[in-house]
């Protein structure tokens, strides 16, 4: 049997990194594509992209030059998830050779109903309206903080990414994709049951939210558990557990 294609995007100011742990420890049946916006990781030297337009037609030539074809999933955390739901979409559109089956929403709010970031672009925020905005999701850690050109470089990404979100909720937040959506959140994260229910009107195919232990960064503190859920919802292996809060239904 060959491998399932597993794509996973990252959150704002990320990159592939976070993820390490997770494909770690995925089953050897299930075939990671870790996908990164320009800005960052290998693609440091490129320019950053500030629409979600853009971010998607990016995702989808890496997905296109990866020669992934037929179904396949999507992981995406935090501005991940928004993007996951805009280019399984925009597969759709375009029937082409990829197709996804399942999405898996981790660590995002539905985005019916969802408000933007910032009041106005935050391509013109300052730095410490910047710096506050990263702080609901985690922050930034202390060590960029204290040296001026990471912090500088970090700030510049997380404008560019935050753009790239309040854009999608601006201009995409009412897309639907044909794929089933696995919302994955941390207990200790801030979104509310309404908020994760919400991504079930994002979806044809139906929707359930698994519950897992930490905060935003859940998939990092609780990575085996994570692979798991993964392995289960895309094998329908009884063996491996899958913690369900509830299945929402359209």
């Amino acid at each position: 049997m060959s491998p399932v294609p597993l794509v996973l995007l990252h959150h704002s100011g990320g990159s592939a990194q976070v993820f390490q742990p997770l494909v770690s420890a995925l089953p050897q049946r299930i075939a990671a594509h870790v996908l990164e916006l320009p800005g960052r990781g290998r693609r440091w030297r490129e320019n950053s992209v500030a629409s979600a337009h853009k971010a998607a037609e990016d995702l989808a030539a890496q997905i296109a030059a990866a020669r992934i074809t037929g179904r396949f999933a999507i992981f995406g955390h935090s501005m991940g998830a928004y993007l996951g739901l805009l280019l399984a979409s925009h597969l759709e559109a375009t029937s082409g050779g990829a197709y996804c089956d399942t999405l898996f929403a981790s660590a995002a709010a539905g985005p019916f109903g969802a408000s933007p970031l910032f009041p106005d672009d935050p391509v013109e925020a300052g730095e410490q309206e910047i710096l506050d905005a990263a702080a609901r999701f985690g922050g930034v850690a202390p060590q960029i903080l204290a040296h001026e050109q990471l912090r500088e470089r970090s700030v510049e990404l997380l404008r560019a990414d935050f753009a790239v979100c309040d854009d999608f909720v601006r201009r995409h937040r009412n897309t639907v994709t044909e794929s089933r959506i696995v919302v994955c959140h941390g207990t200790d994260d801030f979104f509310t049951g309404e908020q994760l229910d919400r991504w079930r009107l994002s979806t044809t195919a139906g929707s359930e939210i698994v519950s897992f232990p930490g905060g935003h960064f859940f998939i990092t503190d609780h990575a085996a558990d994570v692979a798991a859920t993964v392995s289960a919802t895309l094998g329908n292996d009884p063996a491996l557990p899958v913690r369900r809060r509830g299945v929402a239904q359209l």
